[in-house]
């Protein structure tokens, strides 16, 4: 494809590793839940607030990231989450046996993790590509879908072999003397190629798109941040605890994380797809399907009774979601939005999703506390990933904010 043979293929790589990376204490928490419990005794829900940390801290902080991306650039930002990001991984082992050391453990966490959300790597993306911008942010974000395929029976070998301290201690050492070499040498946005002078590329203030009043002030912003809200506190409440859930309905602890696996795939296929059709399709309707067709994902999982086939069918459906959440809800941003303040306001939408990511996993865990089992979980799922789908369906057309918005690329 054009967009592999132009230079710009550097920075989508750098982002989809990035990204990886920077999505890893999600999907690694759900293995290492049963185990850390073992443990100490703490309650699932105290363990998965440490995810709650995560996204109360994004969410406050940011839309101050997002201008920082906007003034800066994206790459200084990347650089410096990368590196807190992978120190606090190889912290975190350090913590207990009082739960407020897990906590503390992962404020740490979350002060590397808000600078290396998809804010980021997206903006970065965004600005370098206009024409194939579709399908350049589906080869950047894939990296959450790589990190969610491969991640959890990786993590769950080495808890096998090692405890659980390990997983963390290779997610920390995988950031720092992989990831961060990479983004340094490869991840450029736009205004960084202005400053260097390596390449063409639109003066940041010069870019078309709303002011930051108007972006905050339009129905499109509380469409895309509801519906990125609620589908992600829906998706990552069945991830987090998907280890729990099918080895509580009868799959052993193994198989579950090879079935939790078919949502990395899922998310893959669904990344690429849903790029391809960005680029063609109103990005809309794509999004309708991306968060209906996983309502089914709870509904299988009320019913479950150990079946293998079942579980990665559910994982799947759920892959097929997140997949395709971040990606439409970029896109959608950029067009809705223009790149004037791109990276406020999709920073801002992108606090939501974090807190969407942070308070699911920990309703899910205190249902679980309170109840012995996740079924009222998925009786909420269900309306909450049908109205996400509605809000994208509800969202009228998008401004025009003429031509050249965006790119040195694509």
């Amino acid at each position: 494809m054009n967009m592999i043979r132009d230079a710009g293929a550097s920075v989508v790589f750098a982002a989809c590793v990035g990204l990886g990376l920077g999505t890893l204490y999600v999907y690694s928490l759900g293995v290492l839940i049963a185990p850390i419990q073992q443990e100490y005794g703490w309650s699932r829900a105290a363990i998965s607030s440490g995810l709650t940390i995560v996204s109360v801290t994004t969410v406050l902080g940011s839309p101050f990231v997002g201008r920082l991306i906007d003034r800066l650039g994206a790459r200084r930002i990347a650089l410096t989450g990368v590196f807190l990001y992978s120190a606090a991984m190889l912290a975190l082992p350090f913590a207990g046996p009082s739960i407020w050391t897990w906590w503390l453990g992962w404020l740490f966490v979350a002060s590397g993790s808000i600078l290396i959300k998809p804010t980021v790597w997206s903006a970065a993306v965004v600005s370098r590509f206009e024409r194939h911008r579709g399908i350049a942010l589906a080869f950047a974000l894939c990296g959450s879908g790589i990190a969610s395929m491969i991640g959890p029976p990786i993590l769950n070998w080495l808890t096998g072999i090692h405890g659980w301290r390990s997983a963390y201690f290779a997610i920390g050492g995988l950031g720092l003397f992989v990831i961060l070499p990479l983004v340094w040498f490869l991840f450029f946005d736009a205004s960084d190629l202005l400053r260097t002078r390596k390449q063409r590329a639109i003066d940041p203030g010069l870019r078309p798109g709303l002011s930051a009043a108007a972006g905050f002030r339009s129905r499109s912003f509380y469409h895309l941040a509801t519906a990125g809200y609620l589908a992600t506190a829906a998706g990552t409440a069945m991830l987090v605890h998907f280890v729990p859930i099918v080895t509580g309905g009868g799959l052993d602890r193994a198989s579950a994380a090879v079935a939790a696996g078919a949502f990395g795939v899922a998310a893959l296929i669904a990344r690429l797809v849903t790029g391809l059709a960005l680029d063609r399709i109103d990005g809309r309707m794509i999004g309708v399907l991306a968060f209906s067709i996983p309502a089914l994902a709870p509904v299988i999982l009320l019913g479950y009774d150990g079946s293998m086939l079942w579980a990665a069918t559910a994982a799947a459906l759920l892959g097929l979601a997140i997949g395709a959440e971040i990606d439409v809800l970029a896109f959608l941003s950029a067009r809705y939005f223009g790149l004037q303040n791109y990276g406020l306001l999709w920073g801002t939408v992108v606090g939501l999703i974090a807190l969407g990511s942070g308070t699911g996993p920990l309703i899910a865990g205190l249902i679980y506390d309170n109840n012995g089992d996740y079924q009222l979980l998925f009786y909420l799922a269900i309306p909450a990933l049908l109205m996400s789908a509605l809000l994208l369906l509800l969202m009228g057309r998008a401004p025009d904010f003429g031509t050249g918005e965006g790119a040195a690329h694509g």
